[in-house]
């Protein structure tokens, strides 16, 4: 759309919603420099133009920038811009002071035309949960889920799909295939990356943000260099066909998609939850290569990802209700414990609830795992993800904020909402080291 908008954009320069409808493009891309500046230019040709100081805001705050946040608002105000059209800005503002009872009356009244009600349901949800208001909260949610799911983009998926493919990987994924594979031995150069892996929503952009303060490491975010990889392979089931030459191939193809050059001596973090599915392909290419595996309790998990507002794919339609939720968790962990069973991965395991009571205690063990000395900058994450700018992965608030427990065991307080899929967590819960559930 970007050549066609752009067009638009010459032929019509003093209208500010092609300018607006530029930055929503480039917002879906995740270019949000390119995305504020498009609504910087909306603002400059048309200053009192209520919906690009709205959706400048919403980035801005995704940026956790939030003092320009407020002078945006007052800047909006100045130019005439009615308060009502400001309700959501506002609602913004007053959440991250803290004042969280008026937060949720104006983002309730926020109904302004130009507001996503899906980014409306999911602040009321945000709000409400801090609040400890459950039932208002998981309305909104639902909410949230049900208008994403009816957007003609997300209707066209099967939201057993993702489930189902899992599944047939876990079925082809058995010892006699690994035994079947062609010895190989990759070159040493460049040294193999660590894989920071797990579930979405199990604290991975807090645990990569703390491992991003330490001065041997090169995080890398939730990018496709796996995805480009096995593209080019075809299918993961083909990895044990490739010969030395294959391999080394296929990791040149890898480096090669990094968006940014390698940093000498410094130790490459590819951080990429739903990397668990590609641990076949990670131990073909990269046998060596250190895997940390970040776990959460599965009812938090699992809750914590049908709270958020996911752009729809195929994997992300799995979140759209709780159920479904669930099970997507349930074969991920299975098709991951097969593989631990089946191949000699190198993993270390953190868990949230232990990086948050004692994160020095859980950061040594994982640093001396990773070959790297003790450095006093992990526990500065607050001041590393203030340097990051914009965080890309919904935790971009949360890791802003000093380590705190409120997320720990939040699924009790929706204990309720969440009976139905409890039988299916269940099993999970005692695996991973937690206290049975139990009866309500």
């Amino acid at each position: 759309a970007l050549p066609i908008l752009g067009k638009a954009a010459r032929l019509c320069r003093t209208n500010p919603n092609v300018f607006l409808v530029i930055g929503f493009t480039y917002a879906r891309l995740q270019d949000l420099k390119q995305a504020e500046q498009s609504y910087r230019v909306a603002l400059h040709v048309d200053p009192a133009h209520a919906a690009a100081y709205l959706n400048l805001s919403i980035l801005l705050e995704r940026g956790n920038r939030i003092e320009e946040v407020e002078g945006l608002y007052e800047q909006a105000l100045a130019n005439g811009v009615e308060e009502a059209e400001l309700c959501y800005v506002r609602a913004l503002i007053l959440r991250r002071q803290g004042a969280l009872e008026e937060a949720l009356e104006l983002a309730q009244k926020s109904t302004m035309s130009s507001l996503d009600p899906s980014w409306r349901a999911q602040l009321i949800g945000e709000i409400a949960d801090k609040l400890h208001d459950s039932d208002t909260a998981f309305a909104a949610y639902s909410e949230m889920n049900e208008i994403a799911g009816r957007n003609p983009d997300a209707a066209q998926f099967d939201r057993a799909a993702y489930r189902r493919r899992i599944e047939a990987m876990t079925e082809d994924t058995t010892k006699e295939w690994f035994d079947s594979w062609r010895p190989v031995e990759p070159s040493a150069e460049p040294p193999s990356p660590a894989f920071l892996v797990g579930f979405l929503r199990s604290g991975t952009t807090l645990l990569d943000t703390i491992l991003m303060g330490h001065a041997g490491t090169q995080v890398i975010e939730e990018e496709p260099m796996l995805t480009r990889v096995e593209d080019i392979l075809g299918d993961q089931r083909r990895a044990g066909e490739i010969d030395a030459n294959g391999v080394n191939a296929l990791r040149a193809r890898y480096f090669r998609e990094l968006s940014q050059p390698l940093s000498p001596g410094k130790l490459l973090i590819d951080k990429n939850p739903l990397a668990t599915l590609r641990a076949p392909l990670i131990h073909r290419i990269f046998p060596d290569a250190p895997i940390i595996f970040a776990v959460r309790h599965p009812c938090d998990v699992v809750l914590s990802c049908f709270m958020q507002n996911f752009l729809v794919t195929e994997s992300m339609a799995s979140f759209l209700d709780i159920e479904n939720a669930a099970l997507a968790y349930d074969r991920a962990m299975t098709f991951w414990q097969k593989c631990r069973e089946i191949f000699p991965l190198r993993v270390h395991t953190v868990r949230y609830e232990d990086m948050v009571d004692d994160l020095e205690g859980e950061m040594r063990p994982l640093l001396e795992f990773l070959g790297l000395p003790w450095d006093e900058r992990v526990l500065e994450h607050q001041k590393t993800a203030l340097d990051r700018g914009y965080i890309r992965t919904p935790s971009y608030a949360q890791v802003t904020e000093g380590i705190y427990k409120r997320a720990s065991g939040r699924w009790e307080r929706y204990r309720k909402h969440l009976e139905p899929i409890l039988p299916i967590l269940a099993p999970w819960v005692e695996r991973f080291g937690y206290e049975p559930i139990g009866d309500a």
